[in-house]
């Protein structure tokens, strides 16, 4: 059940970060909570679909606060709770100038906006940004023909292209066509490395034409459906990691499955590495860095989403258990 709205001074502005799997919506978040950081108080909602929730534990320290939604997209089960964790947000935090709410990559965020348009006596809706990434854009525009992928471009106020720096100026050019094709009315900004002025895409955009945008969308979201068959596995495993074999765990799955790999995330325990290792991948394309010291006492503990189409997941799930060193 939804709480009962809080009552702040003037509504809070609220920007909505959207965009498919792995284009790069943390990344950027990230980047807008980094560069206000000590100017504004900052809060995150996030919510991403798996059983298994991460993309909280990725964000930065810069927020004020973070409240996660996982195992649901807000455009289906979990409407009432992205309102509930406003609300829980606001009161944690107190009075906070800004909120930022990115979404799962699979998320239609029509009702998003719909959401927040019905409490605009305590929520302003700012922009809707969509991220998109340059390099694998238009496969999942086009080969995958993903209706959320549309949609999410369809309704942004400003659309922001990632991982520029990974591709040519002609591949760049070819998105910014694509996406010009399917919003003609956005701001299509460039953003290297994940990163951008604040300034282009916060304090941009009144409540009155993001609902108007919603309106003009065609939206014809089944709210049974399962997102084009995509497969959501996500699961924990204790005990750490012997490297190579996770090496080649990985290697394998790319090798097999990138075409319909659209997004793998993971926290990984690695047998004497004393940090916590992070990746991040869309397709064939993955990257890892270490993360923050294991605490004195932590479990070590292995957490992956792994998102695409026709995974065999059992499969997977098996072959990375015979990892565990020992």
């Amino acid at each position: 059940m939804t709480e009962p709205p809080f009552a702040p001074e003037a509504p809070i502005p609220i920007t909505v970060v959207t965009g498919f799997l792995g284009a790069g919506k943390t990344s950027l978040v990230n980047s807008l909570v980094g560069a206000r950081a000590g100017s504004e108080r900052i809060g995150v909602v996030v919510n991403e679909a798996g059983e298994v929730g991460l993309d909280g534990e990725l964000l930065g320290d810069a927020a004020d606060d973070v409240v996660e939604i996982a195992d649901g997209c807000v455009c289906c089960t979990s409407q009432g709770e992205l309102l509930d964790a406003v609300t829980r947000l606001h009161r944690a935090a107190g009075r906070l100038d800004r909120i930022i709410v990115e979404t799962s990559g699979l998320a239609d965020p029509g009702p998003v906006v719909d959401a927040l348009a019905s409490v605009t006596h305590v929520l302003r809706l700012d922009t809707m940004v969509t991220v998109v990434d340059a390099v694998h854009a238009l496969e999942q525009l086009d080969r995958h023909r993903s209706p959320e992928a549309h949609q999410q471009v369809q309704v942004a106020t400003h659309v922001v292209m990632s991982k520029i720096d990974l591709v040519d100026g002609d591949a760049v050019e070819a998105v910014r066509a694509r996406v010009g094709a399917l919003n003609p009315d956005a701001q299509i900004i460039a953003a290297p490395r994940g990163t951008l002025d604040p300034a282009l895409v916060l304090d941009r955009f009144p409540l009155a034409a993001a609902a108007d945008a919603v309106d003009d969308h065609d939206h014809q979201h089944d709210h049974g459906h399962a997102h084009l068959d995509v497969e959501i596995f996500s699961f924990e495993l204790a005990g750490e990691l012997d490297p190579a074999r996770f090496d080649g765990w990985l290697g394998g799955l790319l090798m097999l499955k990138a075409a319909d790999l659209f997004r793998i995330k993971a926290i990984i325990a690695l047998a004497g590495e004393p940090r916590r290792q992070i990746v991040h991948g869309v397709h064939s394309y993955v990257d890892s860095a270490a993360g923050r010291d294991w605490e004195p006492g932590e479990p070590r503990t292995n957490r992956i989403v792994i998102i695409g189409k026709d995974l065999e997941s059992e499969r997977w799930r098996d072959e990375l258990a015979r990892c565990v060193a020992g």
